[in-house]
């Protein structure tokens, strides 16, 4: 879902490609025309061959960025998710949550390390490999193959434990993921819901007691009692000029 949410960078992405490819193609036609007009028709090709090479060393390098943000992102998403909620969406689909060993939420540096082990490491992985087939480089090739085969073997390293298995990554961090049923999650949504209630009651009443609006309501009491005082007197003025009336 996450990569599905990002996919509209692509539109840029292209359009960024059409206009390099566009501003290539008026560069080439000059040099055509200048080598063209001197007979260098040898020349011609080369320069053919640069600006194309030119090209595809920026498409290539736009693509890598692409992915890389969409990486980032999908970081992003799954630090939010687990720090405010201990799950992701994919994970509340099959009741999973994810908390420390002893019972307690993961803290923010926690999240970060294991959101870099399950998320930037294969993600890495895969924009060097197809940077490495579309430069056709056999080092970034090495290197993208080699984060993915590590991602894969960490996630594969199972060991059982009091909650189930868990992953080398969470036993590195002190993360576990366990299954939750759907009285649980709903036990766990009236928490929040009750938590969120105490804090806005909480939040009103210490806005209510703060000094500020203590005395502006000091003030408005005192300029209310003052109106009154004044309507009162009108009226006994009024009283005593008519007193038949």
């Amino acid at each position: 879902m996450p990569w599905l949410v990002t996919s509209p960078l692509w539109f840029l992405t292209a359009e960024w490609i059409q206009s390099e490819a566009g501003e290539h193609g008026f560069t080439l036609a000059g040099k055509g025309i200048f080598k063209a007009a001197f007979g260098e028709w040898g020349a011609l090709g080369d320069a053919a061959g640069d600006e194309v090479a030119d090209l595809w060393g920026e498409v290539v390098l736009l693509i890598a960025a692409t992915l890389m943000v969409q990486v980032l992102l999908i970081m992003a998403y799954e630090v939010l998710l687990l720090r405010s909620w201990g799950r992701t969406l994919g994970k509340a689909a099959f009741t999973l949550t994810v908390r420390r060993a002893d019972g307690g939420r993961l803290n923010f540096g926690q999240i970060c390390a294991r959101t870099a082990i399950t998320v930037l490491v294969p993600g890495l992985g895969w924009v060097l490999l197809i940077a490495a087939l579309l430069w056709l480089s056999v080092l970034l090739g090495l290197a993208g193959i080699a984060l993915l085969v590590f991602s894969a073997v960490e996630c594969g390293l199972l060991r059982m434990s009091p909650d189930g298995k868990t992953s080398w990554h969470d036993r590195r961090i002190g993360s576990v993921v366990v299954s939750k049923t759907w009285t649980e999650q709903l036990r766990q949504a009236r928490e929040f819901q009750q938590r969120a209630l105490d804090g806005g009651v909480t939040f009103a009443r210490q806005a209510w007691e703060a000094p500020q609006v203590q005395q502006f309501t000091q003030q408005a009491q005192a300029t209310f009692q003052q109106v009154r005082e004044r309507g009162r007197q009108a009226i006994r003025r009024d009283d005593e000029q008519n007193p038949g009336g």
